[in-house]
């Protein structure tokens, strides 16, 4: 059977390029990465990971740039914003988003690509370390989390095949179950995919759900 790799987010360290440091300048003291859930059933030509950077100690204007390296050719990377400020000397964190376009769906979980954080005489770089994970296979059964929402919605978020179209079905009873269609998504190039249910769509306090793969042609579908 093919396997295929995911992504383990790690940060490999804090480069400086001064010992010393004047305690009356800010400075980078932590980056992090992660990678955000599609937030629509559009298929995952593009990619959102959310980064967060740390400032503290010292005082004055300090600007953190972003920068990426080891992405596969032909994909585009916007960070939003281009640059984070901060300034004072209490502890503060600042969120941008690193945007990556595809020119298709694409699993760029597969590369182990970096991205730097840069400010002044510092930097700090997270590798999207890669290691064995689910199979490529479309007929691999896709995992599920139930996620309600403030509003009374719920979202159901999965990892199943990059690129794979699900049918999100349910059910109030698993001993005689008839299973209901309630829509399709389709995963990003990662394999991740998201469904929503409104408040006033949902059914019996005690329901059931589960992504059934749509085969392109012809072939079994997966169910979870």
């Amino acid at each position: 059977m093919k396997n295929r790799s995911y992504a383990i987010l790690l940060g490999v360290g804090l480069s400086l390029a001064s010992a010393s440091l004047s305690h009356g300048m800010s400075h980078l003291v932590g980056f992090s990465m992660e990678p955000q859930w599609p937030e629509t059933t559009s298929p995952g030509t593009t990619i959102v990971y959310k980064l967060d950077a740390i400032v503290r100690e010292g005082q004055g204007l300090l600007e953190v740039t972003f920068s990426s390296e080891g992405l596969p050719a032909g994909t585009q990377v916007t960070f939003t914003p281009a640059k984070v400020r901060f300034t004072g000397r209490v502890p503060t964190v600042q969120t941008a988003y690193m945007i990556i376009t595809c020119p298709e769906v694409m699993p760029t979980d597969i590369y182990p690509f970096t991205v730097t954080a840069t400010a002044r005489r510092e930097s700090i770089t997270v590798t999207n370390q890669v290691a064995l994970g689910r199979d490529a296979n479309a007929s691999l059964r896709p995992l599920l989390m139930l996620e309600p929402l403030a509003d009374g919605g719920l979202r159901i978020r999965g990892l199943g095949a990059g690129g794979q179209t699900y049918r999100i079905e349910s059910t109030g009873d698993l001993t005689n179950p008839a299973w209901a269609p309630l829509g399709s998504t389709t995963a990003d190039g990662n394999g991740r995919f998201s469904f929503f249910i409104p408040a006033d769509q949902k059914q019996a306090p005690i329901q059931f759900y589960r992504a059934v793969a749509i085969p392109a042609e012809t072939g079994p579908a997966a169910e979870n």
